[in-house]
């Protein structure tokens, strides 16, 4: 009986463990999900951009009229620095870096089922060993009564 609350113990902390990395996986494809959609919102932004009249946000909901003359794009590169690069390069990069989001969803999702089929199996086994502790502990108060 020891053996099988050991197990059942085993078995709680695996469960615990795979739905605390079922969690994390999940917030974090939710993260490279938002980070695809501005992906996406910035490669239409630099598709339509033309040297043309433009509205500019700059905060409160206000807008300034302007005009491009000239497009170059700030695009990030890391640790906060950006790169200047024309139109036709940054949606190129832009188009990479989308590439590279979809891909990281897919694997995510493959760890994802991984992980699920192991919290699957796991969880269908410590319900067997939660069926033989409860019959062996109805056995030992049925002997306990009997020698009473």
């Amino acid at each position: 009986m020891d053996n099988l609350r050991a197990l059942y113990a085993q078995l709680s902390y695996q469960v615990a463990l795979y739905r605390e990395q079922l969690r994390i996986i999940k917030e974090e494809t939710d993260r490279i999900n938002l980070s695809s959609l501005e992906l996406a919102n910035a490669i239409k932004a630099v598709e339509g951009m033309k040297e043309d009249k433009v509205l500019i946000p700059i905060g409160g909901g206000a807008f300034v009229k302007g005009k491009v003359e000239d497009i170059h794009i700030l695009v990030p590169v890391g640790a906060q620095y950006l790169i200047e690069m024309n139109r036709e390069e940054a949606e190129e990069e832009l188009k990479s870096r989308m590439e590279a989001t979809n891909k990281a969803v897919v694997r995510l999702s493959d760890e994802f089922n991984k992980i699920l089929a192991k919290l699957e199996e796991v969880s269908k086994q410590l319900k067997e060993v939660e069926a033989k502790l409860a019959i062996d502990e109805k056995v030992e108060e049925n002997l306990k009564e009997d020698y009473i």
